[in-house]
């Protein structure tokens, strides 16, 4: 009897020194694992403007483009968000990165597995063969408890990819809604550049019958004349080259659109360029770069990246699994519910030497961390630059096209005093000539300044844009704009 207490407490005492050894180990891999790593800071690296160099009063709608009175645009637009094929391809990669949000909550829940098996068997007992048919079924579950939160950590890091697969997506919708409606009023201005060519091309034949009469008179010498019919020649390589550059706006609005290039010619548009309304309201710019999908994407990118290093370094600790298993196994199948062997196993698991794998993980873990912080950073300084720029250039694209404005109505009185005096015989042609050149060139100009103009402003909707409140594309490529 003496001698069982004493076995039994011997017993006892390995149990409790092989405990205790485990502990101790546990311990020291968890604190030579703790080597103080830290994330990146999730807040932008500068200080932040309190406001905009300029703002206007007008609040600025979702729909930005709803703020220039042109409904054909508009229509374009949306048919764009729906119908345009850079737009479905951002669409399916938020579906494949809801589908890893799925596969990283796998771990958090049990593993069951399930099999079953037909066997045969041979065997030889003196001079006969007996056949046996046997029956396997097992069953075994498994589960990994997360007791440093490394597999929840994934899962927030993928759940965070998703956030700013979402916001890139966002980013896509803005920017091809701007590249739509700045190449629709590219293809307007073509259009009324082309007509202002004809009129000035039907005004130079005129002139050139008037000095065609002239020479016939004898009143003014060739070179007059040359000079007009090498004007009216100039104005039509000017068409041509209008036509040209119309025709290849209106294949990439097509494209814009998700049309094929055969059918650019019936895209429909307005005759002229519309005037456009006061300034938006630019608001502060904290709130702007929390609304932005390009910086919203950048944020969530660091938050994951921060998400990945917290898993990576609980990746050193120790792994605790439970597991059970059942199996049976008979020739009869009225026996396989009385023959089965049940096992419950856990398992404690530590890395103990991997060559520094674990370690060098989470060193370029962190290192990734960094990585967008400074790419956040670098959004953000891009947005506010974007917003500044975009006010500078409204306000002298506005002086410039009020100063082309005053001189070409300038040059128009002056180039019809000359015609008088041409006409008349008081000037040379060269000064005439000279005056309906400039008159040409202003009226293009001013043209063009204010398609940069327009331009530039939604290039301003979309510095100070957010998440577009329209319905996602369908799979089918049906368009969802209303």
């Amino acid at each position: 009897m003496k001698y069982q207490k004493t076995a039994k407490r011997g017993c006892r005492a390995k149990f409790f020194t092989a405990g205790l050894y485990l502990f101790m180990l546990t311990a020291g891999l968890i604190l030579g694992a703790c080597r103080g790593y830290h994330g990146a800071p999730e807040a932008p690296p500068f200080k932040v403007p309190v406001s905009f160099s300029a703002s206007g009063d007008m609040p600025l709608n979702e729909l930005w483009w709803h703020e220039i009175d042109d409904p054909v645009m508009w229509k374009h637009v949306e048919n764009a968000l729906g119908e345009n094929f850079t737009i479905k391809f951002a669409y399916q990669r938020i579906k494949a990165a809801e589908a890893q949000v799925k596969r990283a909550r796998a771990p958090l829940f049990p593993w069951l597995d399930s099999g079953a098996g037909l066997g045969h068997a041979t065997k030889k007992e003196g001079s006969s063969y007996i056949n046996e048919d046997t029956i396997l079924i097992n069953s075994s579950v498994s589960y990994e408890l997360d007791l440093w939160g490394r597999i929840n950590s994934e899962v927030e890091a993928f759940e965070l990819d998703l956030s700013a697969q979402r916001a890139d997506f966002e980013t896509a919708r803005l920017t091809l809604s701007s590249q739509v409606a700045i190449k629709y009023f590219e293809i307007v201005a073509l259009k009324q550049e082309i007509k202002i060519i004809g009129r000035q091309e039907e005004r130079n034949r005129k002139s050139l019958e008037i000095i065609r009469d002239k020479y016939h008179f004898g009143q003014t010498d060739p070179l007059d004349l040359w000079q007009q019919e090498q004007l009216v020649e100039q104005t039509i390589s000017k068409q041509i080259e209008a036509a040209k550059a119309l025709e290849t706006a209106q294949k990439e609005l097509a494209l814009l659109l998700g049309r094929t290039a055969t059918k650019s010619e019936n895209i429909k548009t307005s005759e002229f360029l519309p005037k456009l309304p006061p300034l938006p309201e630019t608001g502060l710019p904290v709130k702007i770069l929390k609304r932005r999908p390009d910086c919203m994407r950048a944020l969530k990118r660091l938050m994951a990246a921060n998400k990945r290093l917290a898993a990576a370094v609980t990746a050193q600790y120790p792994r605790l699994t439970l597991g059970a298993s059942m199996e049976t196994d008979s020739s009869a199948v009225k026996d396989l519910l009385e023959n089965w062997v049940s096992t419950l196993s856990s398992s404690l698991v530590a890395p103990v030497f991997e060559g520094g794998r674990l370690q060098a993980e989470v060193l370029e873990k962190e290192a990734r961390a960094r990585e967008f912080l400074y790419d956040y950073g670098q959004t953000l300084l891009t947005a506010i630059k974007e917003v500044e720029e975009s006010l500078a250039i409204e306000r002298h694209q506005q002086e410039l096209i009020g100063n082309l404005e005053s001189r070409h109505e300038l040059a128009k009185k002056t180039s019809l005093l000359l015609k008088e005096k041409y006409l008349a015989g008081d000037v040379e042609y060269l000064r005439f000539l000279a005056s309906q050149l400039s008159v040409d060139e202003l009226e293009r100009q001013l043209l063009q300044e204010r398609f940069r103009l327009i331009q530039n402003r939604i290039r301003l909707y979309k510095a100070l844009g957010g998440p577009i409140s329209l319905a996602s594309p369908r799979s089918k490529g049906k368009s969802t704009a209303k």
